[in-house]
């Protein structure tokens, strides 16, 4: 992927994407899916993974990414933003379903899958404990303290990844294929991509990553293995190959 400095970024009067450079980044790559579903151009922006991103701070107050700035320069860092700002942009076709209750689900869900001690975060910590914990450098020092790293914390990952999987593999059994019936909604991008990135990577072909990354998250206990059943490798499945461009590319 083709990437522009934060320092030009901020000269533009369109859609900006600041992404993780180098490695799939969870959240970058399900927005990144979500925006070219409906068909939104933007202009990615290089955010360094593990470095100072001095200018990123300056222009967004914080130095992690996706970050989204629009054409009248509103920031939209939060992964629920994001998701309203593209379907603001192109309405058709919708990726959150229509009614209000279903709606309300809808966020639910996927706020268990990209929220704070959801799915991606719990893998995250998981994944600083299997790379040898905060203490081997520095980029997992920075990790830990991002994502609040400690045993406490990772002994409650393992079940809420469970429970999290178990929550999802339900969703999909009483609405099929797609978690909302026919409806393809942003649920699904962020589903598949978490999934495929930080359970059980899908091959280099498919999901090229840095080797450490792939160990990182290659490696899931037991009871996470078996709450990955088949309908969620189904769905996951299903959305690469008809709704998610691959090689993904970063």
């Amino acid at each position: 992927m083709d990437y522009i400095s934060v320092e030009k970024a901020r000269e533009l009067k369109e859609l900006r994407l600041v992404l993780c450079a180098g490695t799939p980044g969870v959240w970058g790559e399900a927005i990144k899916a979500l925006l070219a579903y409906k068909g939104i151009a933007y202009t990615a922006v290089l955010q360094e993974v593990g470095g100072e991103n001095k200018a990123l701070r300056e222009w967004t107050g914080q130095t992690s990414a996706p970050v989204i700035v629009d054409a009248d320069n509103r920031q939209h860092i939060l992964w629920e933003s994001m998701v309203l700002l593209a379907e603001q942009l192109a309405p058709s076709p919708s990726a959150i379903p229509a009614s209000p209750g279903q709606r309300v689900q809808h966020f639910g869900l996927l706020r268990e899958i990209a929220g704070v001690e959801g799915l991606g975060w719990n893998r995250r910590l998981q994944s600083i404990a299997l790379s040898g914990g905060p203490s081997v450098n520095p980029v997992l020092q920075r990790l830990a303290d991002k994502y609040g790293y400690s045993e406490a914390a990772l002994q409650r990952s393992e079940q809420r990844s469970v429970d999290i999987l178990r929550l999802l593999s339900s969703q999909l059994e009483r609405n099929g294929p797609y978690y909302f019936g026919d409806q393809i909604t942003a649920l699904d991008f962020y589903s598949a991509i978490f999934i495929g990135v930080m359970i059980k990577p899908l091959p280099h072909e498919l999901i090229p990553m840095p080797e450490g990354m792939r160990a990182g998250f290659s490696h899931s206990s037991a009871d996470i293995t078996a709450a990955l059943d088949d309908r969620l490798l189904a769905h996951r499945d299903l959305m690469f190959a008809r709704h998610i461009a691959t090689p993904l590319d970063f």
